[in-house]
C-alpha cells in the first residue's frame, strides 16, 4: 500500500541503506487496525466462570477445588460448594506445625466460593472447613513444585512472646516477585502480577503494589494495582510520570505517591496525590521548585552509579496529618525533607547540614543529647504515634560529598534503624533509639531496606536489612548497589523483630542469587475479615499516563520496508500503545544506532525513542526492543505505525484508530 509521506518525517542524516538482516517481502500489504485490548477481559471471564461453578451444586463433602484461579498466585485456590441453608464457617490451612496454621472465617451463603491462602509449593496441604453447625471436612490440596530460588531461609525465634503467628511476612524481592513466609521460614504465598518496590496493606484489607508496566528503565512503573491474595485485581491507577519506591494511603483514602516528572526527564523528585475514586491527580509537587539540585549532595549519588536526573532519589513518603506535612526520604541528599502540603513550602530538613550552601540554614536542626549520629543514604521514613521520626539509616560512607578523607569503609561500616525526636520550636534534634550498629559490618545494608513499628512505638520494630553483600575471598562486607550483580558475592537479607531494643526474631535469607535481596518486608494477616475475594466486583482502570515526550529527531519514511522480523508484538490498550521485539543487525554493539517509534497521521508525525538492549551473537548483534507512547496528547484519531531500527525505516503494517 502506497504511503503518504509527511514533511515532518523527512529529514534525518544517515537514514539510508539497511544494515539489518531481514526477510524480503515484495507483496503489497494493507495496514491492520490494532484492536483495543481490555486489560481485565481475562479476569472478568474467570469471575464469571467461578460464579457459574458455584451454581453447579457441589456438595460440602465433595467440593470443587480450583488451584491458582487467576493464574498469578499459585499457592492459592478456591473451594466451591453448595449448602441447603445459608451458613458460614471457618477455614484452617494447616501448617507443618500447629503454630503455622492459617485460619479465617467465611460468611453465610448457600453458594460458596471460599479462597484458600497458604498452600505449600510442591506438597500436599491439608485444608479444614467447618460449618457453623460443626460439620467438618478436611481436604488435601496438592500443588506443583514452583522451583522457587530465593536462597536459604533460616529462622531464629529468640522470644515469641511478641511474635504474632497469625500474620505472615511478605517479602518484596529484588528479583521482582512477592512472596510470603510463615514463622518456620516456609513460603506460603507467591505472586507474579505486580512490582515489588512499594507494597502496602490497605485499610480495606487489599494489597497495593506497583503495576507491571515499566515506563522507564529499570523500575519506574506506570502506576499502582489494588488486588487481593487470590490475585484478583480491583483497581489499577495510571499516574502521569508513573511511580516508584513508595506510596501512602492517606486518612481520606487518597494515595500519596512517590513519582517522577510527568515527562520522565527527571526521576524520583515528584510527588502526587491521587483521588482514590477517580484516579485524578489532585495535588502535585516538583521538588526542583524547592531545592537546589547541587546542594547537600550525598556520596551515594556517585557511588550508586546514578545519573544526574536522579538528583534527589526519594525512596519514601509519609504524611504527618497533625502538622499537614509531607515527609520525603531523599537518599541522594542524606536527608528527610518536610514540605508544608498547603502551600508547598519547605518546613524543615532532617540531615547533616554540611554542603547545603544555597539553602536557608534555619531549616536544619541542631543535635542535642548524647550518642547522636546523622543518617546517611537512608530509606523509608515513618512517624511513631508520639511524633518521633523513624527510618532505616543505610549508613553509606557517613559523610557528605566531597569529604573523601573521612569516609567510613571496610570493616567499620554499619547500618541502623534509628528514631529521632525533633523540636521545631527551637529546631533541635535528639536521637532516642538505634538498633543495628552493634551488629557491625555483618548486618550492613548499603541500599534498599526499611523499618516500621508494629505497635506505633519504638518498642516493637520490624526491620528489613535487605542488601547485605559479602565476599569470602576478600573477607569484606563493604559493597553497594553497583556490586549487586557481581558474581561470587553472597547476598543476604536480615528481617528482624526487635522488641524493647532486643532481637526477638530473625529471618535470614541468603544465597548466590540476586533474588535473596529484599527491598522491604511487611506483616499481614492472611484472613483479615475484609478484603477477601469478591467475584461480583468488576475491576476499574483509573487515571491516565502523562503525554509521552517526543524526540526532536526527524526521520524519513520514504523508503520504508515492510517489517518482517519474527517476534514483534504491538499492543493497544486504553492507556497506551506499546511494543516489544527482537532483531539482528550487522552493526557492532557499540555502534548500534538509536531506534524510534514513529506515528504518522494525516497532518501530524510523532517520533519517540525506543529502548534497545544489544548483545553480540556468533555472527550478528542481537537487539531486544521495547517502547511505548501514551494516548494522551495525540491530536489525531488515526496513525500509521513505523519503526526505525539501526538507521532503517520499517512499515509495521499496523495503524491505530482512536
Amino acid at each position: 500500500m502506497k504511503k503518504h509521506i509527511l514533511s515532518g518525517c523527512l529529514l534525518a542524516a544517515g537514514i539510508g541503506l539497511s544494515q539489518l538482516t531481514a526477510l524480503t517481502v515484495t507483496a503489497e500489504t494493507s495496514s491492520t487496525v490494532l484492536e483495543m485490548t481490555d486489560p481485565f477481559a481475562s479476569q472478568n471471564a474467570i469471575d464469571e466462570a467461578l460464579l457459574l461453578e458455584a451454581q453447579n451444586g457441589y456438595s460440602f463433602e465433595e467440593p470443587s477445588v480450583i488451584l491458582n484461579p487467576y493464574g498469578n498466585s499459585p499457592l492459592t485456590a478456591v473451594v466451591v460448594f453448595h449448602t441447603d441453608e445459608k451458613t458460614g464457617g471457618t477455614i484452617t490451612v494447616k501448617g507443618k506445625s500447629p503454630e503455622n496454621d492459617i485460619a479465617g472465617t467465611f460468611e453465610a451463603a448457600q453458594d460458596h466460593v471460599i479462597p484458600v491462602y497458604g498452600l505449600y509449593s510442591g506438597d500436599t496441604t491439608q485444608v479444614e472447613l467447618t460449618l457453623e453447625d460443626g460439620t467438618s471436612n478436611t481436604l488435601e490440596i496438592t500443588t506443583e513444585d514452583l522451583n522457587l530460588n530465593f536462597g536459604e531461609f533460616t529462622v531464629d525465634m529468640i522470644d515469641d512472646s511478641s511474635y504474632d503467628y497469625g500474620q505472615l511476612t511478605i517479602c518484596c524481592s529484588l528479583g521482582g516477585k512477592l512472596y510470603a513466609v510463615d514463622a518456620a521460614g516456609d513460603i506460603r504465598w507467591y505472586f507474579t502480577g505486580a512490582g515489588t518496590l512499594g507494597v502496602h496493606l490497605l485499610e480495606n484489607g487489599h494489597l497495593m503494589a506497583p503495576s507491571t508496566f515499566v515506563v522507564r528503565q529499570t523500575y519506574y512503573r506506570s502506576g499502582l494495582l489494588e488486588f487481593d491474595l487470590s490475585g484478583k485485581i480491583y483497581r489499577e491507577y495510571a499516574i502521569p510520570g508513573g511511580m516508584h519506591h513508595d506510596f501512602q494511603e492517606l486518612p481520606s483514602g487518597n494515595l500519596l505517591v512517590a513519582g517522577d516528572s510527568p515527562d520522565l526527564q527527571y526521576v524520583e523528585d515528584y510527588v502526587v496525590e491521587i483521588d482514590r475514586n477517580t484516579g485524578d491527580v489532585v495535588w502535585e509537587l516538583d521538588v526542583k521548585d524547592l531545592l537546589d539540585r547541587e546542594d547537600g549532595v550525598s556520596v551515594s549519588l556517585e557511588e550508586d552509579g546514578s545519573e544526574d536526573l536522579d538528583w534527589f532519589h526519594n525512596n519514601g513518603v509519609w504524611y504527618d496529618e497533625k502538622n499537614d506535612l509531607v515527609l520525603l526520604s531523599a537518599r541522594h541528599k542524606d536527608a528527610i525533607v518536610a514540605i508544608d502540603k498547603s502551600d508547598k513550602s519547605l518546613a524543615w530538613i532532617l540531615g547533616d547540614p554540611d554542603g547545603w550552601e544555597n539553602t536557608d540554614s534555619s531549616l536544619f536542626f541542631t543535635p542535642i543529647g548524647d550518642d547522636f549520629e546523622w543518617q546517611y543514604a537512608q530509606h523509608q521514613v515513618t512517624m511513631l504515634e508520639n511524633g518521633d521520626i523513624c527510618m532505616f539509616d543505610n549508613g553509606s560512607y557517613k559523610v557528605k560529598d566531597p569529604d573523601d578523607e573521612n569516609r567510613v569503609s571496610g570493616a567499620d561500616v554499619y547500618s541502623r534503624a534509628v528514631v529521632y525526636r525533633i523540636n521545631t520550636d527551637d529546631m533541635t534534634i535528639e536521637q532516642v533509639y538505634e538498633y543495628g550498629k552493634e551488629r557491625g559490618a555483618q548486618w550492613y545494608s548499603d541500599w534498599v531496606s526499611g523499618v516500621e513499628s508494629l505497635d506505633g512505638t519504638k518498642e516493637n520494630l520490624w526491620i528489613t536489612a535487605g542488601s547485605h553483600l559479602y565476599s569470602e575471598e576478600e573477607d569484606s562486607h563493604d559493597y553497594g548497589p553497583t556490586d549487586m550483580m557481581t558474581p561470587g558475592l553472597t547476598k543476604t537479607t536480615h528481617i528482624d523483630q526487635v522488641v524493647n531494643g532486643t532481637l526477638a526474631f530473625e529471618l535470614t535469607i541468603s544465597g548466590d542469587t540476586f533474588a535473596s535481596l529484599t527491598y522491604r518486608s511487611l506483616r499481614i494477616p492472611f484472613y483479615s475479615g475484609n478484603g477477601s475475594l469478591d467475584l461480583t466486583v468488576s475491576p476499574k482502570l483509573l487515571g491516565t499516563l502523562g503525554e509521552t515526550l517526543q524526540t526532536d529527531t526527524e526521520v524519513s519514511l520514504e523508503n520504508a520496508k515492510p517489517l518482517a522480523f519474527d517476534g514483534f508484538t504491538f499492543t493497544l490498550d486504553p492507556l497506551k500503545l506499546s511494543l516489544k521485539g527482537l532483531y539482528e543487525t550487522n552493526s557492532p554493539v557499540d555502534a548500534l544506532h538509536p531506534g524510534y517509534l514513529v506515528l504518522k497521521g494525516n497532518t501530524d508525525c510523532r517520533v519517540y525513542t525506543l529502548t534497545q538492549n544489544a548483545a553480540a551473537g556468533e555472527e550478528l548483534t542481537n537487539v531486544s526492543v521495547s517502547g511505548w507512547t501514551s494516548l494522551v496528547g495525540l491530536p489525531e484519531n488515526s496513525y500509521e505505525i513505523y519503526l526505525v531500527l539501526d538507521e532503517t525505516a520499517y512499515d509495521t503494517g499496523y495503524r491505530m484508530e482512536l
